[in-house]
């Protein structure tokens, strides 16, 4: 195992790999959710994670699509108010203790995990999740040092 952090790059001129994670304030109401799913009906954009947090007035919907500058022009067009962050995603890892792993080797870097949710995945890709951190430029290093595999935008676009 390198001692040394190397610096990783990506397609996006990140240091390391990662995915932006939409976030969307919407109306707390009985169909505001398909209301929000659908303005991406006539589109190629295509929804790879979800997580819904309820609130008392409003509701925030967290996406990760396969092209999210598609998704942020939809939104804008729609009227939709949103914010967008990075987040790390990575392959979950032959065997069943993956997220015991990683949340093991993020613990050791003393990286706070805030969230982390499911990835719809692809044939190319292996079950994955996203996960909300603390420092995702660390925490991408961490998890690449200890062979995890992370992935980026360009291949969720597959």
């Amino acid at each position: 195992m390198p001692t040394l952090r190397e610096k990783l790059r990506t397609d996006r001129g990140r240091d390391v790999p990662s995915v932006r994670q939409v976030s969307v304030f919407t109306e707390n109401r009985i169909g505001a959710l398909a209301e929000l799913l659908s303005t991406f009906d006539a589109t190629k954009v295509r929804i790879l994670a979800l997580a819904v947090i309820h609130g008392f007035d409003c509701a925030i919907v967290r996406f990760v699509f396969n092209d999210t500058d598609a998704a942020a022009r939809e939104l804008v067009e729609s009227n939709y108010r949103f914010t967008i962050c990075d987040l790390v995603a990575v392959e979950m890892p032959p065997g069943g203790d993956g997220l015991q792993r990683i949340s093991k080797a993020l613990l050791g870097a003393e990286i706070d995990i805030h969230y982390c949710y499911a990835l719809i995945t692809s044939e190319n890709i292996r079950g994955s999740i996203v996960v909300h951190v603390d420092n995702p430029s660390m925490a991408a290093t961490v998890l690449a040092e200890e062979n995890f595999q992370l992935l980026d935008e360009a291949d969720l676009r597959t």
